[in-house]
């Protein structure tokens, strides 16, 4: 096995072990090793390194959560708890959006909370790494008459995630220029930045970000800032604008406003 695959299976154990931990709030080792098929050895390793990186807490025969951690829910999940405040954000970004307009909307239940309300709009062609939200766009289209050209990044499905990654889905975001993205964030904070909790998925959402769009429109809930999470995707100064809820503390705002960065609360 090549040595970049080795270090791919170590980040995605070490992901699961802090979701794993984050679960049950304090673990040993002896839980991990039943849970995990490594050694005795390798576990410990694995909770040192994850301490000195800030993502837990190393305790004598074990560990402890940190609170200020994130991991995204699978999206068997998120999908089926699109909350209040998603919908009120779905509803405000998609003001943002005219007839015609060429979009990506990237994956997540804030993002499909915006797709749900694209029944208003026509004449759109849209790209999306979420296979889930391409059929719901089918069915509005369907369902309302609606002329949207309905583009799936490809790629390889991660089946917990509903996420399309790898080099097919990275290929065609390279290669397109829309005239808005919308992307989710599993944690956002100001000096650490979006960060995801999968290696493939950040790079995705890294191209989207750098490359693809004229204007890029985070829809952040508020209990997503002042946290972190595995991988950077890049500095909150890549977003023009950023949609929130009314949970989003006015220092948040201030700060935000203050890098250029447009903040709306729904």
């Amino acid at each position: 096995m090549k040595e970049q695959d080795l270090r791919i299976l170590s980040y995605d154990r070490r992901r699961k072990i802090v979701e794993f931990v984050n679960s049950r709030k304090s673990v040993t080792v002896e839980d991990l090793i039943r849970n995990f098929p490594v050694s005795r050895m390798t576990v410990i390793r694995d909770l040192e390194k994850l301490d000195a990186e800030g993502f837990l807490n190393r305790v004598r025969g074990g560990a402890v959560a940190l609170s200020n951690i994130v991991t995204a829910p699978r999206a068997s999940e998120s999908e089926k708890k699109i909350s209040d405040e998603q919908v009120r954000i779905g509803k405000e970004a998609v003001k943002r959006i005219r007839d015609g307009d060429f979009l990506i909307i990237e994956s997540g239940s804030t993002c499909m909370a915006l797709a749900n309300q694209l029944h208003s709009r026509n004449n759109l062609k849209i790209v999306t790494a979420s296979p889930h939200i391409g059929v719901r766009l089918a069915e509005i289209a369907e369902q309302f008459d609606r002329n949207f050209e309905i583009i799936l990044s490809g790629g390889i499905l991660n089946v917990y995630r509903h996420f399309l990654l790898g080099p097919i889905a990275l290929a065609v975001f390279e290669n397109i220029k829309v005239d808005t993205a919308f992307v989710s964030a599993t944690a956002v904070d100001m000096e650490g930045g979006i960060t995801a909790d999968d290696l493939h998925e950040s790079a995705v959402t890294k191209i989207i970000l750098e490359k693809c769009a004229k204007k890029v429109i985070g829809l952040i809930t508020s209990l997503k800032f002042g946290r972190t999470s595995f991988y950077k995707v890049g500095d909150i100064d890549l977003l023009d604008e950023i949609i929130t809820d009314s949970g989003v503390g006015d220092e948040t705002v201030r700060q935000l406003t203050k890098r250029g960065i447009r903040v709306t609360v729904a």
